[in-house]
């Protein structure tokens, strides 16, 4: 950042005490010890006086290479950046780059929170399986429901309690590692990861008194009898009502379109305020109305094929998801909606522009090669500033371009000679002393030159110096044209290796790591859920699939019914999470941005299948289980 100061401001730098002056700078830890690290000529010698090192609560990370230089105001109006200069009186921080991936943000927190807060209630849910029969004890020997219902929240409180405290242990232990993790250019300070003790102290107490109440809710409404679990009781059919969130989520998510469609000739969501809370809600609707449309959608189509059955394996398995389709579906429901938020970071991270393949060969700009985009002064200033260039160790060949004439397109003109030195021509191409090439050339593209007549004598465009490619080289390069004088050059000099590092620490494509990372923890999610969902489902129904062997029952039968009773749910439900997901990422993309969606990349398509496969295991796991549980010792003791 290039700042110019009146000699009576009171504004100062974030992180630092003092302003720079011209000819004096402020630098990051980072680039502070790089400075010191290497040469002068490299790095030392171009921006002037160090004064002081800015504060670490001023800078993005650790590895962060920030600069805030002292100069001139005639030099800062000049001088073209990524933004226009500007007069401020205050320096704000802001925590986003907009109110649209602050947006993002919560979105996508909300979906990576979701999976966690359902795998907490099948854990649940999988430790009132397993008291199921000592609650039924306690039932038979006088107790009543109301406190069968308080024992079985004290335990659940006590052991949430212990968890919770692990729990903060492990992420206290874990925050350096996790401060590792590079997200664009920089890594975290560990203190950012770092919550609040108020935050903590809250999660503590609340995480076990929210699982003690619900433990308590559901015991009391289990009414566990004196018998136990020998009758499963008939679940009450889904209401046609459950379909309403799912219905309202995708309906919300519709007008949130038509909304932003109307101000796309503006700035886009952010001027229209009502359609922020708009969009989270319906995110949170659809995500959450899959879970309370599932049961319904499992029962309709248990009822559809149930007709078609053939065998006792289907009999059985079919009229179980009818008469208890929440018990069944809640299996699955954790995987459903993993499955949903894995389409929709990888949906949505197609959106970002992510990094430039950096092209080479003949015809192309050496990525190493420094180039400056406006005007460098007078031609005196010039030929002084590339004769002292020239000189520099590693500099190979130093060019002017100036603008082609008559030419819309944006190209630049240069001497034969200077076009072959940089690439542009081919060795034996020497058909005229000017050449055109394309403007694109020094972005990604091929020169595409074609020969012109001498162009007039102006202000020259461009200043390019090519090397030999070594990195200290370049460096060298590169502070010599910043020193070449201020009267030379008003853009920093870089190069197409420089272009393709800014692309890549774009807030978007920042924002397309995180979302990597939504996708691993989805996914690691919905493989302990399905797991926990599993092994509770078995607990369950143990005595009534000891009853049914008892009876005579194949244990190949009893398998093949287990098997069922899995996989229709997820056949049932998943396509519809995945044609909701990509819905949301569409909305929620084109509602904060002018950018489209695309296809997955190939590692959505793997973790499908991986969650495809894990249904797979659970099945085959869920099957042999369910054959171990019906062994004779267990069915005469039932």
């Amino acid at each position: 950042m290039m700042v110019a100061t009146t000699p009576d401001t009171r504004v100062r730098i974030p992180g630092s005490d003092v302003v720079p002056h011209p000819g004096q700078y402020l630098a990051s830890p980072a680039l502070a010890t790089l400075i010191d690290a290497v040469p002068a000529d490299q790095l030392g010698e171009r921006y002037g006086q160090q004064i002081g090192v800015l504060a670490d609560d001023a800078v993005e990370g650790p590895d962060s290479l920030v600069l805030v230089l002292g100069a001139e105001q005639a030099q800062v109006l000049r001088w073209q950046g990524s933004s226009t200069p500007q007069v401020v009186t205050e320096f704000i921080g802001y925590d986003y780059a907009s109110q649209s991936y602050r947006i993002v943000a919560i979105i996508g927190a909300i979906a990576v929170l979701v999976p966690v807060l359902l795998l907490i209630a099948i854990v649940t849910g999988l430790g009132a399986a397993q008291r199921a029969e000592r609650f039924a004890t306690l039932r038979l020997i006088g107790a009543t429901p109301g406190r069968v219902a308080r024992i079985a929240a004290t335990e659940t409180g006590v052991t949430t309690l212990v968890g919770a405290l692990f729990g903060v242990v492990l992420y206290l232990v874990l925050i350096p590692l996790a401060a590792r993790i590079e997200i664009g250019s920089s890594t975290f300070f560990p203190r950012d990861l770092l919550t609040s003790p108020t935050v903590i102290g809250i999660t503590i107490v609340a995480v076990p008194l929210v699982a003690a109440a619900v433990t308590w809710w559901t015991t009391l409404r289990a009414d566990v009898g004196p018998l136990g679990a020998s009758r499963e009781r008939r679940e009450h059919p889904p209401r046609l009502l459950s379909l309403l969130p799912l219905l309202l989520g995708l309906a919300g998510l519709t007008v949130v379109r038509v909304l932003t469609g109307e101000t796309e000739a503006g700035s886009g969501i952010a001027d229209s305020i009502p359609v922020v809370p708009l969009l989270v809600a319906s995110f949170v609707l659809t995500m959450l109305g899959l879970l309370w449309a599932g049961p319904l959608l499992t029962w309709w189509c248990a009822r559809l094929v149930q007709g078609r059955a053939r065998g006792a394996a289907q009999v059985i398995g079919l009229s179980r998801l009818i008469q208890h389709p929440r018990a069944t579906f809640r299996a699955v429901g954790g995987l459903v909606v993993a499955v949903y938020a894995v389409t929709l970071f990888a949906v949505a991270i197609t959106a970002a522009s992510g990094t430039p393949e950096l092209h080479q060969g003949p015809g192309y700009l050496a990525p190493t090669t420094l180039y400056t985009l406006h005007d460098l002064g007078g031609a005196d200033a010039v030929e002084q500033a590339t004769t002292r260039i020239a000189q520099v160790e590693g500099v190979t060949a130093v060019a002017v371009a100036r603008n082609a004439p008559g030419d819309a397109s944006m190209r630049l003109a240069l001497r034969n000679e200077d076009a072959r030195a940089l690439g542009a021509l081919p060795d034996t191409s020497a058909d005229s002393e000017w050449v055109s090439v394309s403007w694109d050339w020094l972005l990604n593209e091929v020169a595409d030159p074609r020969p012109l007549a001498a162009p007039p004598d102006e202000a020259a465009a461009t200043l390019l110096v090519a090397t030999d490619g070594q990195a200290a080289s370049v460096e060298r390069a590169r502070t010599a044209v910043v020193n070449s004088g201020s009267g030379v050059i008003n853009q920093y000099p870089i190069s197409r290796v420089d272009n393709v590092a800014t692309s890549a620490t774009a807030p978007e494509n920042q924002f397309a790591a995180l979302g990597y990372i939504g996708i691993l923890i989805a996914a690691g999610v919905s493989t302990a859920a399905l797991a926990v969902s599993t092994v509770s489902s078995l607990l369950a129904r143990r005595r009534v699939l000891s009853l049914l062997r008892l009876v005579g029952m194949p244990r190949q039968t009893l398998r093949q019914a287990v098997a069922w009773e899995m996989l229709l749910p997820v056949a049932t439900v998943l396509a519809l999470s995945i044609g909701a997901a990509v819905y949301t990422a569409w909305i929620l993309i084109a509602g904060v941005s002018s950018r489209g969606v695309g296809w997955p990349a190939a590692s959505y398509y793997m973790v499908l299948s991986g969650c495809l496969a894990m249904v797979g295991v659970a099945v085959a796991a869920s099957t042999r289980a369910a054959a171990r549980m019906v062994v004779s010792a267990t069915v005469r003791f039932e």
